[in-house]
């Protein structure tokens, strides 16, 4: 059945070539005005249907120098929902449509089946009686080409003429439509580059005050918690002073050095200073020293020979290494953590032991549960999140480690 004709459309059995180009020229004007793509082909489509009195049509376009995609497909509805998928991609060959493409002119085949040209069609094709397709050509290259069929009667040289018309502003369309697509996909990119720029300043501008801050705390809190330790100690020295006012100062002198081991510690987290561009080794010596005080001995053990790790594995070691260090400062009592480093081919073990005081076995065995130890959870976690293995224990002859397996190889910078 024939497609429906518009209202503005002369059907093109008229005579009047006149008439017929003033038809023509008002529905270029509307293909034109068009901007989505699809838009434009089915529009198209529709109105070649209709110049032509053809029951069924397509719209090709070239894609790669074999295979042609019928972008748009009228007066057909297929009994398999996966005809379009299967069938969608068609090489272009010496066929009754594939010479329009090859040779980039139409052609006219008013007896199909027995046309030298025909090649058959796939299961669920509708059957071609009759066929009539021009090219579609932009600045001399041949870009797709428009095909209908089934005109009762066949089709003469003046279908053959009024479509090529027709199929020259379509072409244009085309063009233009993607030219806008392109324009709308390059504003889209521009945008999100705008977007994360904006991001990476901001991020910049954050990273820029936290090392401030931490100028700050080292250069100013930090040496005043020094110079408050070396005061208590001068007036301790001094004859003749009490022994209350002797237990103070031992207690000044105490607060004043576990205030300077804090904010160390508190300069180490703000700097947050990236591992990328840094050794390993390097930057855990920075974390051993921000945790080192009076009350807390912390030495570095790095066994193996030190090579550099994918970022995130590296981040991983160092974010385990600083909790378990928390963990023995804030709950341990110990005096003494070793913090060791075990580099092999095959991975790296880091290892955080202490003679305080242990932990829990109940604990232990719920780091897995609701409510367990957030932090031995979030260190099981981020060792299981790069492939690696946690194990925490209390050691035979007391105290507590937590030990971490990380399978990796070296990276080639």
């Amino acid at each position: 059945m024939a497609e429906r004709v518009p209202d503005r459309v002369v059907v093109a059995e008229r005579d009047d070539w006149q008439a017929q180009l003033e038809s023509l020229y008002a529905i270029s004007v509307e293909i034109a005005g068009l901007r989505e793509l699809s838009a434009v082909m089915d529009r198209a489509l529709e109105y070649c249907l209709a110049l032509t009195a053809s029951t069924f049509g397509f719209v090709g376009l070239v894609d790669g120098p074999e295979t042609m995609d019928v972008a748009a497909i009228r007066g057909f509805v297929p009994d398999r929902p996966d005809f379009y998928e299967r069938f969608r991609k068609i090489p272009i060959r010496r066929t009754i449509f594939g010479i329009v493409i090859l040779e980039g002119r139409p052609n006219i085949s008013n007896d199909v089946r027995n046309d030298p040209l025909h090649r058959g069609a796939p299961r669920g094709h509708p059957p071609v009686e009759t066929f009539l397709g021009v090219p579609l050509r932009v600045r001399e290259q041949t870009i797709g080409m428009i095909g209908v069929a089934n005109r009762p009667g066949g089709y003469e040289s003046s279908h053959e003429r009024l479509l090529s018309t027709f199929a020259n502003q379509v072409a244009v369309a085309i063009e233009n439509a993607r030219l806008y697509e392109r324009q709308r996909q390059m504003i889209a990119d521009l945008q999100q580059l705008h977007a994360r720029l904006d991001a990476a300043r901001l991020e910049a501008l954050l990273h820029q005050e936290r090392n401030r801050i931490a100028a700050e705390l080292h250069d100013r809190v930090a040496q005043i918690m020094f110079g408050i330790g070396i005061e208590a100690v001068w007036c301790r020295e001094q004859p003749g002073v009490p022994e209350p006012v002797l237990r103070s100062l031992d207690r000044i002198r105490e607060l004043a050095a576990r205030g300077a081991a804090e904010v160390r510690r508190v300069v180490y987290d703000l700097a947050d200073v990236p591992v990328t561009g840094r050794e390993l080794v390097e930057e855990l010596s920075r974390l051993v020293e921000a945790y080192r005080s009076e009350q807390l001995q912390v030495e570095l053990v790095i066994e193996g020979k030190p090579r550099r790790l994918p970022h995130a594995l590296e981040d991983t070691i160092l974010l385990i290494a600083r909790e378990a260090l928390t963990n023995v400062l804030r709950h341990s009592g110990a005096d003494l953590a070793i913090v060791s480093v075990h580099f092999t081919e095959q991975a790296v073990t880091l290892a955080v032991q202490d003679n305080g005081c242990g932990v829990d076995p109940a604990i232990l065995q719920a780091t897995e549960t609701p409510g367990a130890h957030l932090g031995l959870r979030s260190m099981r976690r981020r060792a299981e999140s790069v492939g690696g293995m946690f194990d925490a224990y209390n050691g035979e002859d007391g105290g507590f480690v937590v030990r971490v397996v990380i399978p990796a190889e070296p990276r080639w910078e």
